[in-house]
C-alpha cells in the first residue's frame, strides 16, 4: 500500500538507498530498499531516539517535532513525522542529496496521510 510512495522517495533522491514508514513504537508499516541498508533495524533503533526527542520538545514547550537528521560517516538518515503515531525515514549515502530528501519527504507525508 505504501511501498509505491517509498519507492518514489528512493528513486527521486540522489544517493537514497532505502525508505521506511514506521510506528513510533518501532513497528514497521512498510519499507523499500535498494542495496545493503538494513532500514528496518535502523528505523527500529532510531524510533527510540525520535520518541525521546518528541517527548523532550513537548516538555520544553518548543513545538512538535517535525523532522530530524542523523549523519554518520557512512549514512545520512532523514526522519519526518507523519502524525503522532508514524514517521517516515530515508537512508542516503554520506554524499547523498539530503536537501532533496527533506523536500521529497515533506511532499510525501500528505500523500501517505490520504491512505490512512
Amino acid at each position: 500500500m505504501f511501498k509505491e510512495h517509498l519507492r518514489k522517495i528512493v528513486e527521486n533522491v540522489e544517493g537514497a538507498k532505502a525508505a521506511l514508514l514506521m510506528e513510533f513504537d518501532g513497528i514497521q508499516v512498510d519499507s523499500y530498499a535498494q542495496g545493503d541498508v538494513d532500514i528496518i533495524t535502523l528505523g527500529t533503533e532510531f524510533s527510540q531516539l525520535m520518541t525521546h526527542v518528541k517527548r523532550t520538545a513537548s516538555i520544553l514547550e518548543v513545538g512538535d517535532l517535525e523532522e530530524m537528521m542523523v549523519k554518520t560517516e557512512d549514512l545520512i538518515l532523514v526522519f519526518r513525522v507523519v502524525n503522532s503515531d508514524y514517521f517516515l525515514t530515508t537512508a542516503l549515502s554520506s554524499d547523498g542529496n539530503f536537501g532533496k530528501a527533506r523536500f521529497v519527504l515533506r511532499l510525501t507525508v500528505p500523500r501517505i496521510m490520504e491512505e490512512f
